[in-house]
């Protein structure tokens, strides 16, 4: 049986670590177990008090805000379309607002038929 290095050599491929490099292993592990567990501890403290100011805002600024645009209901198909997209057609002499050309014709289609 040779000692090198912490282990015993018991056969040609077979190790057996010595009680001190075990109790190393051991004690560093252990050492890691308790740090996770304070740091664990610690994030769930701040996260329930307040965090001593942090908040998610100030560390993590959100998407910046799109400028906000009116929306315009289409009558024949009931879609929301944003003004600036929408075409105007003046159908009983009021301007209706339309997703598309095809809702527009629909619409001025059933002018023509009711009158």
């Amino acid at each position: 049986m040779v000692r090198r290095r912490g282990f015993y050599r018991i056969g040609p491929r077979r190790r057996c670590y010595s009680a001190s490099v075990i109790r190393g292993f051991l004690l560093a592990t252990l050492a890691l177990f308790w740090l996770l567990v304070i740091r664990l501890l610690l994030r769930t403290l701040a996260a329930f008090f307040g965090g001593g100011g942090h908040t998610q805002e100030t560390r993590h600024p959100g998407p910046r805000a799109l400028p906000v645009e009116d929306l315009v209901l289409d009558r024949v198909c009931h879609t929301h379309v944003p003004r600036s997209s929408a075409l105007v057609a003046r159908v009983a002499g009021r301007d209706e607002h339309f997703c598309s050309a095809a809702c527009r014709d629909k619409a001025l289609a059933g002018v023509a038929r009711a009158s």
